[in-house]
């Protein structure tokens, strides 16, 4: 006879791939619903899904973020890093040197921004400088998934992306200087610092041309539009970012420079399924629903202030160099005003660049990364939805059958 008893004791609890898959299902489910209810990207689902469950008690603690929860953030993070540089057209910037004063412009702008807020919180100096730095730049990810998910084309779209790539860089430059030089004013011996940022970047550097030659000789020999190829593709980039992590190279701006220096030695942008194809779609799911299991209600509480400070004149700011250089650069006043809002979002490359300041050597206050983790949701959550809303006001995004 059947013996129920003889069964193995099954433990809900123990079991994480249940609780990963439940989250998967209620994210994606979240995100088709905002896409086809309200007309507002899939991402918004994503991360209301993990804020959902962390405000259930579900989340998960971003200082001390899990091994296996920071390698899914940094892998994602290195695909869409690799494909939004790929998008950057640097004979552009040549052809339109007003385009590299915005960028500067609209950087610097917002990097000032964030720091006079946090300063008038008492969150200033080198310290707040460095997380100003982290929140300065566009979210590639954001830009990315709006231009995928609406098909969006235009003037504004393609310099929402080279922003977005372009501040990326200068963000993570930034970050890794200031921590650099902070870690110099406590060190008996500051040039050991000095090196180590020197060590960081030339190694990225190293690998990123390393990078470019791979990908560039494997696709002699696949096609990277078929499923299976761009699989490789992954593989390659994930196999590099093991590698600088090992050697502590910065193992954000290796895939984004990979992806510069793939395009700079073409005409037009390889073709290839969005994300990569199957396997960077569900990692860039799991990357906006750990962003928001990470995001705890009580973090959020406690740097809702100054965050909400840093993330307003930030977005402010983000108007500037666009108004001010649009006309010269060849945009018109309505689309300079769509291009500076479009700039509003920032998400994983400013998380991660937290994550990273706050287990490095310096002394942070925890209200100064608190603010910061805080500001994060606020310019991922409203600054996404004001990004769709300039891209569809200039034109870039076509209206959908019954006006939605």
């Amino acid at each position: 006879m059947f013996n129920l008893h003889a069964l193995p004791h099954l433990s809900l609890h123990a079991d994480g791939v249940l609780w990963v898959g439940l989250a998967l299902v209620l994210a994606t489910l979240m995100g088709e619903s905002v896409l086809r209810l309200l007309r507002w990207p899939r991402l918004i689902g994503f991360m209301a899904a993990g804020l959902l469950i962390a405000a259930g008690g579900g989340g998960l603690t971003a200082l001390a973020l899990q091994p296996g929860a920071r390698a899914v953030v940094d892998a994602a993070l290195a695909m869409l890093l690799f494909e939004i540089g790929h998008r950057v057209n640097l004979r552009w910037l040549r052809a339109n040197p007003w385009l590299v004063f915005t960028s500067i412009g609209e950087w610097g702008l917002s990097l000032l921004a964030g720091w006079l807020a946090l300063s008038a919180s008492g969150l200033g100096g080198m310290p707040g400088l460095a997380v100003a730095a982290a929140l300065a730049c566009t979210s590639p990810a954001v830009a990315l998934r709006l231009s995928g998910e609406f098909h969006a084309r235009g003037q504004v779209t393609e310099r929402m992306l080279l922003l977005a790539a372009l501040g990326t860089t200068l963000s993570i430059l930034t970050v890794g200087l200031l921590t650099g030089w902070i870690g110099a004013q406590t060190s008996v011996h500051w040039w050991d610092a000095a090196l180590g940022q020197a060590y960081a970047i030339g190694g990225a550097v190293f690998a990123a041309a390393i990078l470019a030659w791979a990908v560039n000789w494997v696709e002699r020999h696949f096609d990277f539009a078929d499923e299976g190829a761009a699989l490789l593709l992954v593989g390659l980039i994930l196999l590099v970012l093991s590698v600088t992590r090992a050697l502590r190279w910065s193992s954000m701006l290796t895939p984004l420079l990979a992806g510069m220096l793939l395009r700079l030695y073409s005409e037009r942008p390889r073709i290839w399924p969005r994300h990569f194809g199957t396997a960077g779609g569900v990692l860039v799911v799991l990357l906006f629903l750990i962003l928001g299991l990470s995001l705890s209600p009580k973090t959020l509480v406690e740097g809702l202030s100054a965050g909400f400070a840093l993330a307003l004149l930030r977005t402010l700011a983000k108007f500037g160099a666009p108004l001010a250089l649009g006309r010269a650069s060849g945009l018109s006043l309505r689309q300079s005003l769509a291009l500076g809002a479009s700039l509003s979002p920032a998400a994983a490359v400013s998380f991660v660049l937290l994550l990273d300041l706050g287990a490095s050597h310096l002394v942070l206050p925890k209200t100064l990364l608190d603010a910061g983790f805080a500001a994060v949701a606020m310019l991922l959550l409203a600054g996404t939805l004001a990004a769709r809303w300039a891209l569809g006001r200039a034109g870039d995004i076509k209206a959908a059958p019954g006006g939605r």
